[in-house]
């Protein structure tokens, strides 16, 4: 994790200084394994962690979970996420608990389809409201034949369930689309680069439209 933080760090050094003001560097790490007699079952850890330009770590997402393999194409999850983003005054630190439904559509003209479901429970440390959000994603894969690329694009949109004490307004309020490339560096090491545009939908203020560079790694055991 030391390694990507400084890679970050590099790359911001580069980005036009426009970027500055939202827009941001976007890591993950990941790690998964199936330590189990019943190998339909997998364990997950996630680590998010969003970097502003000038290297100052501004988001930390540590995402535990486990799933479960129906078949080929469904795979149902569920888990805990602790988050905490920098703000004014005290670090923004918030629980959520979350479970999802993960499904493939198929394959045509050598373009791999998926899906995901997920609701989440969101609470905020000093404040008593729980904020239900569902988040709906498509994507779409290509894979490079005759190589360890793929190229990969997804949009995830966000639908706020509730109104909540802490601010949490009912209604659609986010897109993320990520435009990424996969490069898979041996049977249990994946790397992903690309870029993320974030459509936020301020409601009773200007929309923002923010750009983020993306860059994974994830490790099965």
């Amino acid at each position: 994790m030391h390694r990507i933080s400084i890679a970050m760090m590099a790359l911001a050094c580069v980005l036009p200084s426009p970027a500055i003001a939202e827009n941001q560097i976007w890591t993950a790490v990941g790690a998964g394994t199936k330590p189990f007699e019943n190998k339909a079952i997998s364990l997950d850890f996630d680590a998010d962690l969003r970097y502003q330009p000038d290297g100052d770590l501004d988001t930390i997402e540590l995402r535990p979970g486990i799933g479960y393999r129906l078949n080929d194409r469904f795979k149902i999850s569920g888990g805990y996420l602790w988050a905490s983003k920098r703000q004014t005054g005290p670090d923004r630190i918030e629980h959520r608990l979350w479970q999802q439904v993960s499904y493939d559509f198929g394959e045509a003209y050598g373009l791999e389809f998926d899906g995901r479901s997920r609701l989440e429970e969101r609470r905020r440390d000093d404040w008593d409201d729980t904020g239900l959000r569902l988040r709906q994603k498509f994507g779409v894969k290509r894979p490079l034949d005759g190589t360890p690329f793929e190229l990969s694009l997804s949009t995830d949109l966000f639908f706020e369930l509730n109104d909540t004490d802490w601010g949490q307004d009912d209604g659609f309020t986010e897109a993320r689309t990520e435009a990424t490339i996969e490069w898979k560096a041996s049977k249990t090491v994946s790397w992903d680069f690309g870029y993320m545009n974030q459509f936020e939908n301020e409601r009773g203020s200007p929309d923002q439209s923010n750009h983020h560079i993306v860059i994974g790694v994830s490790k099965n055991f």
